[in-house]
């Protein structure tokens, strides 16, 4: 198993409890980033949700992290913006979740970032 980065893990989390407050999200999500090729035991759009998180968080980091490397500073709606155009819009999931998802991973991906 494959550790995820904290900045991915915390940027999943803080989305999975501000979309859905009574923590089931956050378990799934934490379920999916500890053990991302488990079988799913249950389909319900609270795991479709948890798999966004999660991709969403890992995709917006790598975007971080390959402009850093090219001396870049990432800037929040750039990134977001970057995040909903390359990121495909599940059909069980609102463009209103998606978005809160997105703009809730930007900012926690890069809290912190100006010290890098």
């Amino acid at each position: 198993m494959i550790e995820p980065s904290g900045k991915v893990a915390e940027a999943a989390t803080a989305a999975a409890d501000r979309v859905d407050p009574s923590g089931k999200l956050h378990a799934d999500v934490l379920a999916l980033l500890h053990a991302p090729d488990r079988p799913v035991e249950r389909y319900s759009e609270i795991v479709d949700i948890a798999a966004l998180v999660v991709s969403t968080a890992t995709f917006a980091w790598t975007v971080v992290v390959s402009l850093r490397a090219q001396k870049k500073k990432p800037e929040p709606e750039v990134l977001a913006r970057r995040v909903r155009v390359e990121f495909p819009l599940a059909d069980n999931i609102s463009a209103e979740q998606r978005d809160l998802v997105i703009d809730v991973v930007v900012e926690r991906i890069l809290t912190g970032d100006e010290e890098r």
